[in-house]
């Protein structure tokens, strides 16, 4: 499968809408960007389907983890991978509600299939800096 310029723009559109969620704390937004069977694989543990994923957020955001923070998502490369494509990217994160310092990076794989709602994430890998598998 090729992908067209406006397959790669829904897909960035995607991923900055996955993070602009996280950063609202929008449990539920996070959630509906993965595909039903969707599966989020995290140093904290994998998360699969819409439920688990959006349990797993709302947990993460309870414990504070998103308090005043801002993420930035850089160097997105998309490619085709069969019916799919493949997603890289790094992510920076920053706590910015008292000014700005710097909390974690990482680096992020996903999996991204078309469904009738548009592009989801069938799998999204987040490799967070010394935490490595």
């Amino acid at each position: 499968m090729s992908l067209t310029a406006d397959d790669k723009l829904a897909i960035h559109e995607l991923i900055t809408e996955l993070y602009q969620r996280i950063d609202a704390q929008d449990a539920a937004g996070f959630a509906s960007g993965f595909a039903d069977d969707g599966v989020f694989r995290a140093p904290y543990g994998d998360f699969k389907g819409h439920a688990a994923v959006q349990k797993f957020m709302e947990e993460h955001i309870a414990a504070g983890q998103e308090n005043g923070v801002r993420h930035f998502v850089t160097n997105l490369k998309v490619a085709p991978a069969g019916a799919e494509a493949v997603v890289q990217l790094y992510i920076l994160k920053l706590k910015v509600a008292t000014g700005s310092s710097f909390v974690a990076t990482a680096d992020g794989t996903f999996r991204v299939k078309k469904t009738t709602k548009g592009w989801r994430i069938a799998e999204f890998a987040l490799n967070t800096d010394g935490t490595k598998k």
